[in-house]
């Protein structure tokens, strides 16, 4: 029997207006899969005589109308199983009533996310040259959607190109570092139709991973509620799902998620960089059904300027559209949980206007963030973009904003005027006013509504502010005169009620704004709050520890704001301040052992005025970077090896004696606990893992400090047993990995040896009596 079983996969909607959810809940989104990285299949990534790769004339709207591929649709989800055992059966079962390339390819891509490979029963399955045995291959990491895809598109007639490259799965941190992003290798198709190449990503159309965490985050704040709700990390559950997203998607969204290795295929017009690739937000696949756009600074990778940071998007179609937000705190990167004591509600500002939407973000506490986008159209909701936000600073004594009124947001707005209220005197949210003097606020009431308003301030009860708003309605016209009694921020909410409805609703929002006047000091004296900040200024100064940065700048912005004077404290601070960011960026570079983070330290070190005294960290960075770009240099052969010699080192049933030593020896080398590989089999299963567990993968983040006794002695058995000819005889594939094993223990030793130099250089000096100032003193007066 075949593969395609009883469960029906998911179904992802593509249309969010075609969706009939009734309640406003939350749809996690899946998170995406990644291909194994050896097949044992041989599948030309293309075939000589296809078209040029050029960007397509039209858009997918323009060639494929979902509505009238119900026919086909419904023809190739009823395949009979028989037909899985032949490939010109299938294909002529599948194409036999297609009159267009896009129809046959539809029907490949309908047939294909019906199939349930993953539990698929393959006893049938006595000969890979058919789609059943294609198909076991798959269930067993041995060969991928995108090889079988190409091939069943070939044999209907249809071009297909497979296309090598990196996509944004699960592993896929907003913000990740470019090295992290091309770890994460891929592979998707090309197919030629309708005059053109498109885009088709078989593996995402039809699996993904559910509950998928990297547990790194913590969600502290959405939708203007304070939250601690910890992520727990998780490997997530594989799911069948049927994604039509994923079916001639459009270049110029696809490039946001799918970057290929050669540049040809991204079948955009302004090509992008690799670089550009990893910077960008990180968009769903709503964020382009639903024609959005970031309107802000295009980066994943957002620093905030004052402690706080705006993040703008829009949409095409407004109509039905709302937004909203979560903000997670990194904890993992920020190097510390988030303060228990502190409440992050309301520390979001949503401003809308027209098609955009602005977030306007306070933080109150350094470190990094994610701040994700969330919302849809007609009461459905899901992830939209996210962005990575490093809260290098923060202002002294940041405040929450006074409400946060949800979807309406602040400001006059397209749901302003459909309640009959349309503002005159102020178009923008945020309002500069002046305290304890009158303002005015005028509209235009254009349906027969009623409107009350209140004053709301964190500190003052809305009791007590009721009396400093009055509102007038008079001839289709509304006047609210305002005045706040003392400076500092107030939200000015108004709520509508239509004729012949019971309730009041939130129709428009302004933030008003008043700054507190700066007085001169005019004392010469100093109070003992003064005393006391200049005092913890002088001794963090003085301290070599790096753990009181923040303390230290905080401290600073405490001087500055009493308006101290300098008398030398300050600008002590501020020298000691850029000397323990120089001296801790080296530090964190040499515990983290990232060789571009270790380069940029080491730079920045080098520029630094503050040269000499960091002179100890720029040597120990530059051991920790020379290493690395040693075990880099020693992994090339291994990352260059061809398929084929892979799959014949796991392909063995008895493998030599010395192909399983090393193999054994390479795995225990790479962390893999011994348990796990105490027979040839289980050791099989590693050489077939993908993504971040795959062996390449493992060789490329490989570092000696992870290497445990263990595996160290395992390795010198090894080595000292068997010969690098012995193992090049045996298989070509173990004799490369005999050689790594072997230039990896020499990498120790040296690593070694250094550590026990610096080790006898610090006893010595720590042996060295110190000079007895005394005799040295009776000495001269002698």
């Amino acid at each position: 029997m075949g593969s395609g079983g009883s469960k029906k996969p998911t179904e992802v909607a593509t249309d969010a207006n075609n969706n009939d959810q009734k309640e406003k809940v939350r749809d996690a989104v899946p998170e995406l899969k990644e291909e194994p990285e050896i097949e044992d299949v041989d599948v030309p990534l293309e075939e000589p005589g296809y078209p040029l790769p050029r960007p397509p004339h039209n858009k997918k709207k323009d060639i494929f109308i979902l509505d009238k591929m119900k026919k086909i649709d419904d023809l190739a989800r009823n395949a009979p199983a028989e037909k899985s055992k032949d490939y010109t059966e299938l294909i002529k079962y599948l194409t036999v009533r297609c009159k267009s390339d896009v129809e046959k390819v539809r029907a490949i891509f309908v047939w294909m996310g019906s199939q349930d490979i993953d539990d698929g029963i393959y006893e049938d399955a006595t000969d890979s040259d058919t789609p059943l045995g294609f198909m076991k291959l798959m269930k067993d990491s041995r060969a991928t959607y995108s090889s079988f895809f190409a091939l069943l598109c070939r044999k209907a007639g249809i071009p297909c190109v497979t296309i090598k490259g990196y996509a944004k799965s699960a592993g896929y941190e907003v913000g990740d570092e470019d090295d992290d992003v091309k770890l994460l290798n891929n592979s998707w198709n090309a197919v030629y139709v309708s005059g053109g190449w498109r885009l088709v990503f078989p593996l995402w159309a039809c699996t993904a991973v559910s509950g998928y965490s990297s547990g790194i985050y913590t969600k502290v704040e959405t939708k203007g509620q304070a939250v601690r709700e910890k992520e727990q990390q998780s490997s997530g559950k594989h799911i069948r799902i049927f994604n039509e997203y994923y079916f001639l998607t459009d270049p110029e969204d696809f490039i946001y998620i799918a970057f290929p290795k050669e540049t040809k295929w991204q079948l955009i017009s302004r090509q992008w960089t690799f670089q550009k690739f990893a910077d960008v937000p990180h968009c769903r696949q709503y964020y382009f059904i639903e024609h959005m756009s970031v309107l802000s600074k295009l980066t994943s990778r957002v620093h905030t300027q004052n402690g706080m940071c705006v993040i703008e998007v829009g949409c095409e179609d407004p109509t039905g559209m709302a937004f909203d937000y979560e903000l997670y705190f990194n904890d993992k990167e920020s190097e510390k949980t988030i303060s228990s004591s502190l409440q992050l509600n309301n520390f979001v500002m949503m401003v809308r206007s027209e098609s955009k939407w602005a977030f306007m973000v306070r933080f109150p506490e350094v470190g990094v963030y994610k701040f994700q986008v969330v919302g849809g159209r007609h009461g459905y909701e899901t992830d939209l973009c996210a962005f990575k936000v490093f809260a290098d600073e923060v202002k002294e004594d940041v405040r929450p904003y006074p409400i946060n009124p949800g979807a309406i947001g602040y400001g006059p707005n397209a749901d302003t005027e459909r309640a009959g209220l349309k503002a005159v005197s102020h178009q923008t949210a945020i309002v500069q006013v002046t305290a304890r003097k009158h303002f005015a606020f005028n509209f235009k009431l254009t349906k027969n509504i009623q409107v009350n308003t209140e004053l709301i301030n964190e500190n003052i009860s809305k009791e007590e502010l009721s009396k400093y708003v009055k509102t007038t309605q008079s001839d289709r016209k509304l006047h609210v005169d305002v005045m706040i009694p003392e400076a500092g921020e107030y939200a000015l909410a108004m709520h509508a009620q239509q004729k012949g409805q019971s309730g009041y609703e939130n129709v428009c929002n302004y933030l008003l704004t008043s700054e507190k006047d700066k007085k001169k000091k005019s004392r010469i004296w100093e109070t003992p709050t003064e005393k006391k900040t200049r005092t913890a200024l002088q001794t963090m100064s003085k301290s070599k520890s790096t753990r009181n940065i923040d303390d230290l700048e905080k401290q600073l912005a405490r001087f500055e704001r009493l308006d101290l004077d300098d008398n030398g404290d300050l600008s002590a601070g501020y020298d000691a301040l850029e000397y323990k960011k120089i001296k801790k960026e080296l530090e964190d570079a040499i515990k983290r052992r990232h060789l571009e983070t270790l380069e940029r330290a080491i730079h920045q070190g080098y520029e630094s005025r503050f040269r000499e005294k960091v002179a100890n960290q720029i040597t120990e960075a530059e051991e920790v970077r020379d290493h690395l770009k040693y075990l880099d240099r020693i992994a090339h052969d291994i990352l260059e090896m061809k398929q084929p010699t892979i799959s014949e080192i796991k392909s063995y049933k008895y493998p030599p004696r010395i192909v399983e030593d090393i193999m054994r020896s390479t795995f225990l080398m790479l962390g893999v606990r011994p348990v796990w590989i105490d027979e040839w089999t289980e050791i099989q299963v590693m050489m077939g893992k993908t993504g971040k567990e795959s062996l390449l993968r493992k060789v490329k983040e490989f570092d000696t400090v992870n290497v445990t006794p263990e595996a160290r002695a395992h390795a010198d058995k090894t080595l000292s047993e068997h010969t690098e000819t012995d193992a090049r005889v045996a298989s070509a594939g173990a004799g490369t990995f005999y050689v790594w094993l072997r230039n990896v223990t020499e990498a120790i030793d040296g690593q070694n040896d250094r550590e026990d130099i610096q080790e006898n250089e610090e006893a010595v000096m720590q042996e060295e009596p110190e000079p007895d100032k005394n005799k040295s003193t009776s000495r001269k007066k002698k």
